[in-house]
């Protein structure tokens, strides 16, 4: 349980904004949830999320103390206390573990990194580096570094090297396109072909209100996706994509692209769909673009790796789900 004394610079402020400053790693839903269900409280009685807070008022939060950021810590210390809270214990799922590697299943919604000014530890990154510091007999001489990126919005395998060695090698093998990687996708329509093989070039802008966007354009870079279709209702289809470069969004603006944009692509999808679509309860909201299968010649024995993510439920059931809709 922790108790707080509401001061004058907070009068005023509506609940749910002082707990999401309070808060920074508990997402909204879950902190609409904690006031929903009486585990945030104000002068001990339960309330709402825009409750306009008065000097010295009580607010009592029922969740552990490490959930709150503290202050005046070194960036060590944050990364330690990170493996206490329950945003470390949702997001880290560790498929794979030696001695040179690690690779994880990313839950949608998470970014990989930190971006510039970044300063709150809530990065797949910074979660992995908390949990080999916590771990116990330990002695790790490198950081963890990440060895490719996919989309905050992209669930599936991301690999994280532990050593210089192992980082080298893999980059190595992604320039050489000998690292196997595939993903699972729902999108809206039916591909014109069974399998085929989407080759465009594609050049990368950066836009004020938008951040990266990927258009096609001759003057671009190579990309080269190639998908085989494993359903269809007609209306939606999941597909396979193997992709024989890594572009930034490359999947995502290869499949708008032939007009079969993935569901819940906010950037380059179809929004109207979308939003009629996720109206149903039974739809869950998210961008459906699973990495789910990754395979190279591991450098410690020579033999080939091969990890694979689970495909995630709402992925198996969407067909389903829409077939008569």
């Amino acid at each position: 349980m922790i108790t707080l004394k509401i001061g004058i610079d907070d009068s005023g402020a509506r609940l749910d904004r002082l707990l999401r400053k309070s808060l920074p790693l508990t997402k909204l839903s879950d902190i609409y949830r904690l006031v929903r269900t009486g585990r945030i409280r104000i002068n001990g009685k339960k309330t709402k999320q825009d409750y306009r807070l008065r000097e010295n008022d009580v607010l009592e939060m029922d969740i552990d103390q490490s959930e709150l950021p503290k202050k005046n810590t070194s960036a060590t210390e944050a990364l330690v206390n990170l493996a206490g809270t329950d945003f470390f214990k949702r997001n880290l799922n560790i498929i794979f573990e030696d001695e040179d590697l690690i690779a994880c299943n990313k839950p949608p919604n998470l970014v990989v990194h930190p971006g510039t000014g970044h300063n709150v530890h809530d990065t797949l990154i910074d979660i992995v580096k908390s949990y080999v510091l916590t771990k116990k007999h330990t002695h790790e001489a490198n950081e963890p570094t990440l060895v490719h990126r996919i989309d905050r919005d992209t669930s599936g395998i991301v690999l994280i090297a532990k050593n210089k060695r192992m980082l080298r090698y893999l980059h190595s093998h992604f320039r050489d396109h000998q690292i196997d990687k595939k993903y699972s996708a729902v999108c809206h329509g039916r591909p014109p072909k069974k399998s085929g093989v989407i080759e465009v070039k594609l050049a990368k802008t950066l836009e004020r209100n938008s951040g990266t966007k990927v258009t096609v354009d001759e003057n671009g870079q190579p990309s080269k996706s190639h998908y085989v279709v494993l359903q269809s209702n007609g209306r939606f289809s999941t597909l396979q994509v193997t992709i024989g470069t890594g572009r930034t969004h490359q999947i995502r603006v290869h499949l708008a692209h032939i007009g079969c944009p993935v569901v819940g692509d906010v950037r380059y999808g179809d929004k109207d769909l979308d939003k009629a679509l996720f109206m149903r309860r039974n739809i869950s909201r998210r961008l459906y673009l699973h990495a789910h299968h990754i395979s190279f010649i591991h450098p410690l024995d020579n033999k080939r790796l091969t990890l694979t993510a689970p495909v995630p439920d709402e992925f198996s059931s969407f067909l389903k789900e829409t077939e008569a809709t």
